[in-house]
């Protein structure tokens, strides 16, 4: 005899239902769920959906909002079921997520992230067959805690709306149109075999920046070339990283940016966050005979335009007032109340989300990384959020370019050797006139720490920075600035094939007239001095004139080759810093820039300051820097940038005059005299090039 078919409806699955709670015991066909569980379908059964069944369910397939607002419910702060009720920042988040193919998201803590991206990730499946979605996190438990949250979205949905389950683990949910959800830790490997039409990319931020990448890189073609995909990446901001990155060239202008659609969610985007507490203090209420209730209705009818609550704190064992903030209606505004002409800070403490958030989290620094989308630690990082974003956002492509001369004279690769691709910058056959400064961090070529020579070009700042910040030079050095064109690093290669490049470079390349080098005299700066000379059998045109020179000592007299670092590292990170900020130092180089934002303020427990790296990174690319911004206040480089303003021509020389000329040189050089000089000698000049003319010469 045939097994009788069972067509379910929603009323026998209630009836079901009904028949569980009750205590029965139902038969094999007569149970829908899977494993026994209310709220998991079974697969392979037959349904009947009514009229108002497929109508609902074509209107949550196509509008997800509808789909979130009507079946999707979350615990509420008690652990009740309730129904999701979407803020406005989600709604943009959830339309985005829908209509995109590809999304960034840099959010806030606590502002419902997970639970978006599991109800997209739940529809995404539903209704949609053979569909495959990856799950990935720094973490494994984060991941396994998204696909919990979809599990629980799940769980409370209509039967109707469900899809027959054919696995349901922790790390994987598999249903019976095809289409399933698979949650993994990222690591170097774990994009290998594997296919996804839906990838999302949970705290990708905090994934460390060898395994992002390698990873990024491997699933993201697979992923993308699929139709109908999705790639979603959400994070909180850790540093400046492959999430900064893709989410600064998604914020680009149109025309400029990335396929990725980028979305911020901050703190106070949510309203329970801005508002100000008013913890009352029982005592002094008693004391000057004031009532809660009067305090209440005082400050609605001051500011009626503010929603006000009034409850008990069990953990504090106090009244609360809470006043939702708006325009008009601060904490400040606030403090400054008073009652009957008691000042409200006397009848209770006063306090804000945000305040008693930092307090909770650690500490301001803390709170500002994961709740204000700080990318930086303020207190540590050595410069702003603002600066580095802005030398990210105009860096240049560095490239190796082969040279005739190098190929001829190096018997060792120079392949690390690279240089901006911007033509106006840098170009080969200009190379021998332009003006530059050279600086150098030496290893000794180990496998360990590197080598850097990190090489500038000396150009006159533009008219327009000139114009808008000319107000504050006060000195001809401040109208110029060095811009970074090529990069060599390298921890393989020797101190005498170190020294053989350098030759090359400021003797070779570029005229050694026009090149001055800043050497860092660690412990191989001498031996590299020591090769200088001999180099190339002794067939070389060396002169030590091409280094700027330092006192070793404080209370010495005489200058020497080479900047001694120990004991004024401090000093020089200060002129690192002002250099960079006021823009007299450019840096263009990705490698350089990721290196700056590791480069921080190490206070010990007893208090004494250092700068270097950050844990195991490297800091040689920004010691070039630090090197060369101590550099530039030095009279040489001064002279070395006049000799530049000579040369110059046309409208940035003509500006440059004029704004010399009102310079306040009553401390320094009258730079009308420089001008005079300057007049007189193109004047010379010129008498010569006619002198010249005149008797066939030259």
């Amino acid at each position: 005899m045939a097994t009788r078919q069972v067509v379910w409806t929603t009323k026998m699955v209630d009836d079901a239902i009904d028949k569980i709670n009750n205590g029965f015991l139902l038969k094999t066909h007569d149970m829908p769920f899977y494993e026994k569980v209310i709220g998991l379908r079974k697969a392979k059964l037959t349904t009947s959906l009514s009229k108002d069944e497929i109508s609902e369910y074509i209107k949550c397939k196509t509008d997800i909002h509808y789909f979130s607002e009507n079946y999707c419910y979350i615990k509420g702060e008690r652990g009740e079921q309730i129904p999701l009720v979407l803020r406005d920042y989600q709604k943009d988040i959830l339309d985005n997520f829908f209509n995109h193919k590809f999304n960034i998201l840099m959010a806030s803590r606590q502002i419902g992230k997970t639970i978006c991206s599991a109800i997209m990730i739940l529809h995404f499946v539903l209704f949609n067959n053979g569909k495959n979605v990856l799950v990935t996190a720094n973490k494994l438990d984060t991941a396994v805690e998204i696909l919990d949250k979809i599990r629980e979205i799940y769980q409370q949905l209509p039967f109707f709306l469900q899809q027959g389950i054919i696995n349901w683990n922790q790390k994987m949910i598999v249903f019976e149109n095809k289409s399933r959800i698979k949650g993994f830790a990222t690591t170097k490997t774990s994009s290998i075999g594997q296919t996804a039409d839906f990838l999302y990319l949970d705290e990708f931020a905090y994934l460390p920046d060898s395994i992002a990448e390698k990873f990024y890189k491997s699933v993201f073609p697979t992923v993308a070339n699929i139709e109908n995909s999705k790639i979603i990446i959400t994070s909180t901001p850790n540093g400046f990283n492959l999430f900064h990155k893709l989410l600064m060239d998604a914020e680009k202008p149109e025309g400029e940016k990335s396929n990725y659609i980028a979305n911020r969610v901050y703190w106070w985007q949510v309203d329970k966050r801005h508002v100000t507490y008013m913890r009352l203090n029982h005592a002094e209420m008693e004391q000057y005979e004031i009532t809660k209730e009067e305090l209440l209705e005082y400050i609605e009818t001051k500011y009626p335009n503010n929603k006000c609550e009034m409850h008990w704190d069990d953990d504090i064992h106090k009244w609360v007032i809470t006043v939702f903030n708006s325009e008009g209606c601060e904490e400040d505004e606030i403090i400054r109340e008073e009652f009957n002409g008691i000042k409200f800070p006397i009848l209770g403490e006063i306090t804000t989300w945000k305040k008693e958030t930092i307090k909770d989290i650690g500490g301001e620094e803390a709170f500002n990384q994961e709740f204000d989308l700080k990318f930086i630690n303020a207190s540590r990082s050595l410069l702003e959020e603002g600066l580095i974003e802005e030398l990210q956002s105009n860096q240049d492509t560095y490239e190796f370019q082969p040279i005739d001369e190098f190929d001829e004279k190096l018997k060792f690769s120079y392949r690390d050797l690279k240089w901006t691709t911007d033509k106006d910058l840098y170009d080969s056959p200009m190379r021998k006139n332009i003006k530059g400064v050279i600086s150098v961090d030496i290893s000794e070529g180990l496998g360990q720490d590197y080598s850097v020579i990190n090489i500038f070009r000396l150009m006159p700042k533009s008219i327009e920075n000139i114009e808008k910040n000319h107000i504050h030079y006060k000195n001809i050095t401040d109208f110029f600035e060095l811009r970074q064109i090529g990069m060599y690093r390298s921890n393989v290669a020797s101190v005498e094939q170190l020294s053989e490049l350098l030759y090359m470079l400021a003797f070779v390349h570029f005229d050694s007239e026009n090149f001055k080098i800043v050497l860092e005299l660690n412990q191989y700066g001498n031996e590299l001095l020591a090769h200088m000379p001999g180099l190339f059998e002794g067939k070389n045109d060396y002169g030590s004139f091409v280094f700027f020179r330092y006192k070793h000592r404080v209370d010495s007299e005489e200058e020497k080759i080479g900047l001694k670092v120990t004991g004024i590292k401090n000093l020089m990170v200060k002129e690192y810093q002002d250099k960079l900020h006021n823009r007299d130092l450019i840096i263009n180089n990705n490698d350089n820039i990721t290196e700056m934002t590791t480069f921080i303020k190490h206070t010990s427990a007893n208090g004494t300051i250092k700068y270097a790296a950050d844990g195991k990174s490297n800091d040689d690319m920004v010691m070039t820097v630090v090197n060369m911004a101590y550099t530039m206040n030095k009279n040489v480089y001064k002279n070395f940038v006049e000799d530049f303003h000579f040369s110059l021509d046309g409208a940035i020389r003509n500006v440059i005059d004029k704004l010399l000329n009102e310079i306040d040189y009553t401390e320094g050089v009258d730079y009308s005299q420089l001008l005079r000089i300057r007049k007189n000698k193109l004047s010379y000049d010129h008498q010569m090039i006619n002198t010249k003319k005149q008797w066939g010469v030259g």
